[in-house]
């Protein structure tokens, strides 16, 4: 059965997290952006390139569907709350919803060791707070608990989920 489902904007640590969580918890692991590459045999931004985003969000969707009764923790991306069939997906999953959050400052500084973002690598300061707030409505909608991820280790992070869990 499944554990827990961690959402969130793209650099907020979901894969990280998902990978301790793993560990600490002995669940596997799906991180739905890896899986999909696994089955399409491209990369997210050769995805982009190639279907636009409107032909990734179809296919994160499909991935999605398949990966709902997943047994362990499934780690979405950024995006994937945003379509209604999605949250829809997630919210009747029937297992915690998790919002990993990080400000607009430190989800630039992380998106700059990154160069595999479609969205994330054409984005400032500021145009990553305006999509921050453009999407945290459906965050919000599908997040049973929001915890913030600056200025702490993914251990950190981990023991207060694993805390939450335990309630």
């Amino acid at each position: 059965m499944m554990k827990l489902i961690l959402i969130g904007f793209m650099g907020s640590g979901k894969t990280t997290i998902s990978q301790f969580l793993g560990q600490q918890l002995a669940e596997p692991v799906l991180d739905l952006d890896r899986e999909i590459e696994r089955q399409q045999q491209q990369t997210i931004p050769q995805i982009f390139a190639q279907s636009g985003e409107k032909g990734f969000r179809q296919i994160e969707h499909d991935v999605l569907q398949q990966s709902i009764g997943f047994s362990g923790i499934l780690a979405t991306g950024g995006g994937t709350p945003l379509r209604a069939d999605n949250l829809q997906l997630l919210r009747q999953a029937g297992v915690p919803v998790i919002l990993l959050v990080a400000s607009p400052a430190e989800t630039y500084r992380r998106l700059q060791q990154q160069d595999n973002r479609p969205l994330g690598n054409k984005l400032d300061v500021a145009g990553i707070r305006q999509l921050q707030r453009d999407r945290q409505p459906f965050y919000d909608r599908c997040a049973d608990v929001s915890i913030m991820t600056d200025d702490r280790t993914p251990a950190e992070i981990t023991q207060e989920i694993i805390k939450y869990l335990q309630k």
